[in-house]
């Protein structure tokens, strides 16, 4: 059978990948199947709308059943559906999305002076086990950074105070994205 995992997630390729070969090796420790392709959607502004993976699945039933509790322990986004066949969906997953979108039109003296290295070091500290930056992508109006976790408000909360000192967040926003 053809399962269509649509991740509720901006996700670049190179970050997917990652999920892939977990998702393709346990299919194979257990004989269940393989990755057989994905791919990325993307919105018209280039930003990154959500990405799928496509699996051969060879179970039965049960197998199915397990397959789908291992896909909701591996902490992708709310959102989130199997679909089965081209036909029946499943929603999967809890975790929910925070996109921190960066201005790119400050002062050339901020981008000079700061690294983004460290304010990605700063918002990942701060956001501690609460929160996971899986992704970014830089565009011609923004740069995105792209969190998950159990908690959109907590991770809001956790970054708010590095995100009002640090000079490459001057007017950032954050929005909720899963």
């Amino acid at each position: 059978m053809l399962i269509v995992l649509h991740l509720n997630e901006k996700l670049q390729p190179k970050h997917r990948f990652p999920l892939e070969d977990m998702i393709d090796k346990a299919l194979k420790e257990h004989n269940l199947g393989e990755i057989t392709g994905g791919g990325t959607l993307m919105e018209k502004n280039g930003e990154i709308k959500s990405c799928d993976i496509d699996i051969e699945f060879s179970g039965d039933d049960d197998a199915f059943e397990r397959f789908k509790g291992y896909i909701n322990h591996l902490n992708i986004a709310k959102g989130s559906e199997l679909e089965v066949d081209g036909g029946k969906k499943i929603p999967v997953g809890s975790y929910k999305g925070m996109g921190i979108y960066l201005s790119v039109d400050l002062p050339e003296e901020v981008y000079e002076n700061n690294d983004i290295n460290d304010l990605i070091e700063k918002l990942e500290n701060a956001l501690g086990e609460n929160g996971v930056l899986r992704s970014w992508r830089e565009h011609n109006e923004f740069t995105a950074l792209y969190f998950y976790g159990d908690s959109f408000k907590k991770m809001e909360k956790l970054v708010k105070p590095v995100l009002e000192t640090h000079p490459l967040a001057k007017d950032c926003k954050i929005i909720r994205i899963a």
